[in-house]
């Protein structure tokens, strides 16, 4: 079976069984009882076909419909307790019937104690509902409504005068002090950019405590007003609560933090104690057998990655939501993602690693990588680059390279020296010795070569018309072969020419009656003619030829 395929199926067995017994149940939402701007208690738990949001809500009419009745005294509502429930009475209707499951779990007191709690706050909310409602208290509310619209319109105005106050005063005062930020000689930020951030900034402060004030003025004038009052402690949770909740998490978290930090701590000096000892096997210092210089460098970033991903595996329990099934979730997901969308890049940092420690070539080194040839410039975990003589950068995947025939022409080219080798072919009427000569000739003649090694000859081929010569020269310089095998080429031409042997293909030698030697005119034997025509009679006896 595909391992990909293997390890997806793991991995979502592993998130669905650890999804289900990781995450206790949650509990029940409790539902707030509000009435008169005060909290009565909340329930749970719902009744029969009726959920808590119902009970809720039918509990908050009836106490409506008794406060609007002004001849109703509080006096006469009373508990009445049962074997099974509680029930807060207002003469024989039934305001609400409390049970034992309505009992909050860190609640100590019995179902009838709760019940009077209730009945005490009930009184008190009627009490104050009636006071809201009264329209002493109407009055008062419009007043401080208008109040408050009156300070709404003052701070506007006043962020309508002062904020381009500041604007001006950044153009005018800070533009000529700003600097341009530079890091080691290159411009990081101009004074332009630095001048629009600033305004950015400004703006965005306006808007910022304009949408305050906003926020600020839309609750409070809702509290002003009976039937609006229990929204404005809603509004105002919708951003107390989230900016509470993230105040306890990061008090809460710094215990953990001190973890992390730790942790984080330790790997940065085990990662800086590893360069040094890698530092130092590269410089020589430190030797172990079987373990080259230039494996220094990639064995400790592969030292660091796992420094690093061991730090992180130790840190993960203590990052905040780290438990939380989102981020489980996530994790998984990005997982499988992976695995299937990164098959190609992880065969070629696995080439990548494997070639490494191959020490098939390095930086510098002159190479044909399959059909590719050219000095190797980069080399990292995913790809190879080589420059080609054309200053083409051509780059090779590692998965590629380590599937192909590589060719290292720079190996010992430093030590031993690389052998160049180039074929002419010349006639049989030329000496072999003579060409042997003359392509020695041209060899030493030509920069780069070796002087201190004999070049040397084979022969390796007597053709029908000519035999093949293969020229054998040493040079250091693997790099410059191409400009090297150019040079030779035009001394061989030169050291031919100097001793009379042309070189010119026998089939058009035998062909070309009449015709002058390719060989220049200044290297011909002063008393050299070209040669006659040559006419072969075919219709006489003797076949006699003659000379035009």
């Amino acid at each position: 079976m595909n391992l990909r395929l293997i390890f997806i199926l793991f991995s979502l067995f592993f998130y669905s069984s650890f999804a289900q017994t990781s995450e206790p149940p949650k509990p029940l939402e409790c539902i707030e009882l509000l009435f008169g701007g005060l909290k009565i208690g909340c329930l749970s738990n719902g009744v029969g076909p009726f959920s808590s949001t119902d009970r809720v809500s039918a509990i908050t009419k009836r106490l409506s419909v008794l406060s609007d009745d002004q001849t109703f005294d509080t006096d006469r509502m009373y508990v009445l307790n049962h074997e099974n429930n509680s029930e807060i009475l207002a003469g024989d209707i039934v305001i609400a019937s409390l049970r034992d499951s309505d009992l909050e779990t860190n609640d100590d007191r019995s179902r009838a104690t709760l019940a009077q709690a209730w009945l005490e706050r009930m009184r008190e909310s009627i009490s104050r509902d009636r006071k809201l409602k009264s329209p002493k208290e109407l009055t008062w509310a419009i007043a401080y409504t208008i109040l408050a619209t009156i300070g709404l319109l003052i701070s506007l105005k006043v962020f309508s005068s002062f904020f381009p106050k500041v604007k001006t005063y950044v153009d005018e005062k800070l533009g000529n002090r700003i600097q341009a930020i530079n890091l080691k000689g290159k411009e990081i930020l101009s004074t332009e950019r630095i001048s629009s951030a600033l305004h950015l900034l400004v703006k965005s402060t306006r808007i910022i405590l304009t949408l305050v004030l906003l926020y600020i003025y839309v609750p409070l004038i809702f509290s002003f007003y009976p039937y609006t009052a229990n929204w404005a402690p809603k509004l105002y949770g919708y951003i107390i609560n989230p900016i509470t909740t993230i105040f306890q998490i990061v008090v809460s978290y710094i215990p953990n933090l001190f973890f992390v930090l730790m942790i984080g701590i330790a790997a940065r000096y085990t990662i800086k104690l590893v360069k040094v000892f890698f530092m130092e096997i590269e410089q020589g210092t430190i030797r172990f057998d079987g373990f080259f210089k230039d494996w220094a460098q990639p064995t400790f970033k592969l030292v660091r990655i796992l420094i690093i991903v061991s730090a992180f595996i130790m840190a993960f329990p203590y990052l905040p939501g780290s438990k939380s099934p989102a981020f489980q979730g996530v994790s998984v997901f990005i997982g499988v993602l992976l695995s299937l969308g990164s098959s190609s890049a992880v065969a070629n940092v696995v080439a990548g690693v494997v070639i490494t420690y191959m020490r098939p070539f390095k930086i510098g080194d002159r190479v044909k990588i399959s059909e590719t040839m050219g000095d190797v410039v980069e080399k990292t975990l995913l790809v190879t680059r080589i420059r080609t003589i054309k200053n083409v950068d051509i780059s090779i995947p590692n998965s590629m390279v380590l599937g192909s025939h590589i060719v290292n022409y720079s190996t010992i080219a430093t030590t031993e020296g690389l052998i160049l080798n180039t074929t002419v072919t010349i006639g049989y009427n030329a000496p072999w010795r003579k060409v042997h000569e003359a392509l020695k000739n041209a060899a030493k003649r030509t920069e780069l070569i070796d002087q201190k090694k004999e070049p040397f000859i084979f022969q390796t081929a007597l053709n029908d018309f000519f035999v093949s010569y293969e020229l054998n020269a040493y040079t250091n310089e693997a790099n410059k072969m191409a400009s090297i095998y150019s040079a030779l080429h035009q001394n061989i031409q030169d050291s031919f020419n100097e001793s009379g042997i042309e070189i010119m293909s026998p089939h058009y030698t035998s062909l070309r009656d009449g015709n002058e030697v390719t060989i220049p005119s200044d290297l011909r034997p002063k008393d050299y003619q070209a040669p006659q025509f040559q006419v072969l009679n075919r219709g006489s006896k003797d076949n006699t030829s003659s000379n035009i």
